[in-house]
């Protein structure tokens, strides 16, 4: 819908968090486009996260997005069966595994990295300011507290 005359169109009557699903289901709608065959709702960002961090393992990234091990671990195997992640046992922890990029997982992840910036300029995220983006971080922060309190 456009706006016409003095019409709301179906953003001016959505709630907020309804706002943010739709921003976020769009964005993975986008990134679907994708030339990789990686699915953008988990693989894509885990193996984003695991480019980004070092001694990241299995367990931090169910922490980090909220998912559980058994997500986790199937994206991963697909990760790993495409090369793009691979497994190190910890050193330090014989029983945890800590999480790699390949070669071929860190040329992806930058791309896929870059994919986003570009999408967030397309759509005006990087136009926020830095109080909304705290704004929206301590939101984020708040809706997982109440998750635990419950």
């Amino acid at each position: 819908m456009t706006k016409k005359n003095n019409e709301t169109d179906k953003f001016d009557a959505m709630p907020f968090i309804s706002l943010i699903h739709h921003i976020s289901r769009n964005k993975l709608k986008y990134s679907m486009k994708n030339p990789n065959g990686i699915d953008m709702a988990h693989e894509g960002r885990y193996l984003m996260e695991i480019h980004k961090c070092e001694n990241l393992s299995q367990d931090d990234l169910a922490n980090i997005f909220g998912q559980s091990k058994g997500t986790i671990a199937k994206a991963l195997r697909k990760l790993e069966d495409k090369e793009y992640v691979e497994r190190k046992i910890d050193e330090n922890n014989r029983r945890k595994y800590i999480l790699k990029t390949t070669q071929k997982g860190e040329k992806l992840a930058i791309l896929l990295k870059n994919d986003l910036k570009e999408w967030e300029k397309k759509v005006g995220i990087d136009k926020l300011d830095e109080k909304t983006k705290t704004q929206i971080i301590e939101i984020a922060r708040k809706s997982e507290e109440i998750l635990k309190d419950n």
